[in-house]
């Protein structure tokens, strides 16, 4: 005996096929265009790495992130486009077919539309891939069944969530724009409540936040690791897996229970409403605060400004949405405004007095199992490379040292946000990661004063366990390098690069940077003054190819470092690898105590300002003046133009202390 009922009806799924299969045709001829025609267009080039292309993603990728985008959300609205409209939805309906039925009929033959294009385009890549002697081993058989099971996951991940996203909503181009709201609001939304927090909460770092938000979208994501023969993990996978299979499952259940005469209205379920405007209004709101504070300085009265602009606005053009009419000033609007703002003043409020303790949160010494100190983009680097060097220390004398900062800028925090916008402070970003043994770890960010802090500073900044953790150093681990290039700071070309590339030399150099780097004080490493040169290491090729450019990588030769200094003077280097006083016929003075123009950040603007100026010839001061010269430091007063042998100029500045008295009274 047949069942009465069944899942799918074929009528339904031959009526989608004839109304709207150019989709699957346009589908397929894009693919057709984007791999196998891209992959013919590249071997017919003259100059071609077919290495650069050693998986399918790679080929034309842009055109493949717009069809796997796009296509999709494109049939999902076609199919069930239907729904959005008044007669359309009472004649579907009106047919002897359960919701159930048109529901799983419409997916049946949205994924035959969309996968079919995709496993032909396959079978036709893999006969054009295996035809190109040189793809042959590069683009294998399973790099083909990887790009498969990817694009037919992500089509269908895009075609099953605006069906959900659908059928919340009675409007087709509602649908749209809410599919593509969703997909970035997460990293949009997270990105910006992050950068709020950041000067509402004296420590709030969001950088870790955003990096780890960047896994909520798979487009962000798919940019990302394009180059990628595989650029999601696995658990991203699984997850956009589960996302396929939830959105097919929810757009069955709001189909089962939508109300009919929703069609054409914003949202087809009332407990949406709500969601919709105040999340409007927040989304508004902190764009507001954001934009007030990025567009001057941190002025509090701008900042509640923007907030406040921000939330009516959003409020406003939320209601007017939602009611489809302009003329929505009443009661209502008036009381929901009112209620939002409470809630939020007293969200503000909470953070503004730290409720929470979040800005004087210090762990105690006997929760920290491992600690590092640092700049946050190092870390990150640390963590993203395949270099096997922890960055944490679990040295005590370090951790006590780190806390003991920790402890006085919290102490201090009140002249740290007064100062931390000061051009003419000297400030080191760094940032706390304590890792505890519960396993939690506690991040905060600072932008530390280091003159006010220096006493604290110090030790953490001599101790081995935070110099070896910066990318100079980890640069001389490595035992691939196989040339070095010695090349003076200065505006002139008189002293050509000094160039090393004998094995022996290279060992000796490294080490002797190595001591130097390692035996600097604190005042060296945090030192403005312009290096002596920049040290380029030449590493080898990662390709055989000799087209390929070597990779390098650049350290500075501190006027601090002796055992540089004296190798290079060993080995007759020396002269040719610095601008030194020998180089310099006169330096010119002035006095600028503060900077003429908050804009102007150009040393010779700076110097061109000065009204009395000295100038000294002597060897010895030039020699005094060079060792402490800085192109860039917007804490000195004094600003210098030194007139080099070959007739060209270099301008900068030097500390008052440098400075010998005479020429002071000079120029003030």
């Amino acid at each position: 005996m047949k069942s009465k009922k069944s899942f799918f009806k074929p009528a339904v799924i031959k009526q989608d096929f004839r109304q709207h299969g150019w989709v699957s045709i346009v589908y397929f001829l894009g693919l057709l265009f984007a791999v196998p025609l891209g992959i013919l267009q590249l071997a017919s080039q003259e100059y071609i790495l077919f290495t650069d292309y050693d998986n399918y993603l790679k080929v034309n990728t842009e055109i493949q992130v717009l069809l796997y985008f796009s296509i999709p959300v494109a049939a999902a609205l076609l199919l069930f486009r239907y729904i959005q409209s008044e007669s359309s939805v009472d004649m579907m309906h009106s047919l002897p077919i359960r919701r159930e039925t048109l529901y799983v009929s419409h997916i049946i033959s949205g994924l035959l539309l969309l996968i079919v294009p995709i496993m032909i385009t396959a079978i036709i890549t893999f006969f054009v891939a295996n035809s190109i002697e040189g793809f042959d081993g590069i683009l294998t058989l399973s790099d083909l069944l990887t790009w498969t099971g990817l694009t037919i996951l992500l089509t269908c991940m895009m075609f099953a969530f605006p069906v959900a996203v659908g059928l919340i909503t009675g409007m087709t181009t509602a649908q749209a724009i809410l599919t593509y709201v969703f997909l970035f609001l997460p990293i949009g939304l997270v990105s910006l409540v992050s950068y709020n927090l950041s000067y509402l909460l004296f420590g709030f770092t969001p950088i870790f936040i955003e990096d780890k938000v960047m896994y909520l979208s798979p487009f962000i994501r798919f940019i990302e690791n394009w180059g990628e023969s595989e650029p999601y993990s696995v658990v991203e996978l699984i997850i956009y897996t589960g996302i396929t299979i939830l959105s097919f499952v929810l757009g069955l259940v709001f189909y089962r229970y939508r109300q009919l005469e929703r069609a054409t209205e914003v949202f087809a379920f009332s407990f949406m409403k709500p969601i919709f405007k105040y999340g409007v209004t927040f989304c508004a709101m902190i764009l507001g605060g954001t934009y007030f504070s990025v567009s001057g300085t941190l002025n509090w009265n701008w900042i509640i400004f923007g907030y406040i602009i921000g939330a009516l606005i959003g409020y406003t053009a939320a209601e007017m949405i939602l009611q489809k009419t302009w003329r929505i000033f009443h009661l209502r609007f008036l009381t929901g405004f009112a209620v939002y703002s409470i809630v939020f003043v007293a969200i503000l409020f909470s953070i503004k007095t730290d409720v929470f303790n979040y800005e004087t949160k210090l762990p105690r010494m006997d929760q920290i199992e491992e600690v590092y100190f640092g700049e946050s983009y190092y870390l990150q680097e640390l963590e993203d490379s395949d270099i096997d060097i922890d960055p944490y220390s679990d040295s005590k004398l370090y951790i006590q040292d780190i806390r003991n900062l920790h402890e006085e800028i919290i102490q201090q925090r009140d002249f740290i946000e007064k100062q931390k916008d000061d051009i003419h402070l000297h400030q080191l970003s760094a940032v706390f990661v304590y890792r505890l043994n519960n396993g939690e770890e506690l991040i905060r960010e600072y932008q530390i004063p280091v003159n006010t802090l220096q006493d604290e500073l110090k030790p953490i900044l001599e101790a081995s366990d935070y110099k070896m953790n910066l990318p100079e150093y980890l640069q001389l681990q490595r035992d691939d390098v196989i040339n070095i290039q010695v090349v003076p700071y200065g505006p002139s070309n008189q002293h050509n690069p000094v160039m090393i590339t004998d094995e022996k030399e290279i060992s000796e150099f490294k080490k002797a940077i190595e001591k130097d780097f390692l035996s600097q004080s604190a005042d060296d490493v945090v030192s403005t003054a312009t290096p002596w040169a920049y040290i380029e290491m030449g590493y080898k090729p990662t390709n055989s190819d000799t087209n390929y450019m070597l990779e390098g990588y650049m350290v500075d030769w501190k006027k601090s470092y002796t055992h540089v200094t004296k190798w290079l003077e060993e080995h007759d280097y020396l002269e040719k690898a610095r601008v030194d006083e020998d180089d310099i016929t006169k330096a010119e003075v002035t006095y600028v105590p503060h900077n003429p123009q908050e804009d102007v950040f150009m040393t010779e603007e700076i110097y061109e300002s000065g009204e009395k100026h000295a100038t000294i010839s002597d060897k010895e001061t030039l020699s005094t003046i060079i060792y402490h010269f800085s192109e860039y430091s917007e804490e000195n007063m004094y600003y210098v133009k030194l007139t080099l042998t070959d007739g060209n100029v270099w301008y900068g500045s030097i500390p008052t202390q440098h400075l010998p008295d005479d020429i002071k009274s000079q120029v003030q």
